[in-house]
């Protein structure tokens, strides 16, 4: 009666079927994606498949051999190229497997992850030392922005005549952090932080915020990018392709 008791309540929990899959993609890079789902109970594993492509076919491409495991990282993916994920349950008992079903499709287009960062123009500038206080504020909640503290600002009252801005030094106010920025290194910027770019104008002109376009360079997830900022326009950022697109008005 004993082993007739253990066996009902094995077959019970065999029976019971194992609840789908609630399933999160997520870019984090420009070649990689993690998937995040919430832990099944009674699965001892789970099973990831993908496709390339609406009319692409699924192919398992992870095992995971824990239940307590609720991520996984998908590298090597290609830019410009759309993802689709499924996930499922399984639980092992002895030489029987059960499977739960399959989670709702979730899709990712690998595109470029731009940085989200705001910039601040000066109302006046020193004409004194003819210099530019520029301010700028990392948005990102969980990455750095990496700047060179050179900006390109262009006079639109003037014909776009360019003036080259270079910085003589910087300071993180939160942080009560200053000093000098060497020729062709980056000051990187925390998520939510704040820094004020001194720089030497290489000319004379006569300023006004709302008539000039800043543009500067970053770096962010191992990936350049072009910022173009203005008043009216506000902060656009482009990859480098995207940039000559914009300077030859190819722009899509």
């Amino acid at each position: 009666m004993v082993v007739l008791a253990v066996t009902a309540a094995t077959q019970t929990a065999m029976a019971a079927e194992l609840a789908k899959v609630s399933l999160i993609v997520k870019q984090t890079s420009k070649t990689a994606v993690t998937l995040s789902w919430d832990k099944v109970k009674g699965a001892d594993g789970y099973e990831i498949y993908r496709k390339t492509g609406a009319d692409g076919t699924y192919k398992k491409i992870k095992t995971i051999s824990s239940g307590k495991t609720v991520t996984y990282k998908n590298t090597e993916l290609t830019l410009g190229k759309k993802y689709y994920y499924k996930i499922r349950a399984y639980d092992k008992n002895g030489s029987s497997t059960k499977k739960g079903k399959y989670s709702s499709a979730k899709s990712v287009a690998m595109t470029y992850m731009k940085p989200n960062f705001t910039v601040y123009l000066p109302t006046t500038i020193n004409k004194d030392e003819n210099t530019i206080v520029i301010s700028l504020t990392n948005n990102s909640k969980s990455d750095k922005v990496y700047f060179d503290g050179v900006f390109a600002l262009e006079d639109l009252a003037d014909d776009g005549k360019l003036y080259t801005a270079r910085s003589i030094k910087f300071s993180k106010p939160e942080k009560g952090v200053s000093g000098t920025l060497a020729e062709g290194k980056r000051l990187y910027l925390d998520p939510g932080e704040k820094v004020r770019f001194t720089c030497r104008i290489d000319g004379e002109f006569d300023y006004d915020k709302n008539k000039v376009r800043a543009t500067t360079c970053v770096r962010y997830k191992q990936q350049d990018f072009v910022s173009v900022y203005s008043v009216s326009k506000k902060n656009k950022i482009y990859t480098a392709e995207g940039y000559y697109e914009y300077l030859t008005g190819s722009e899509g």
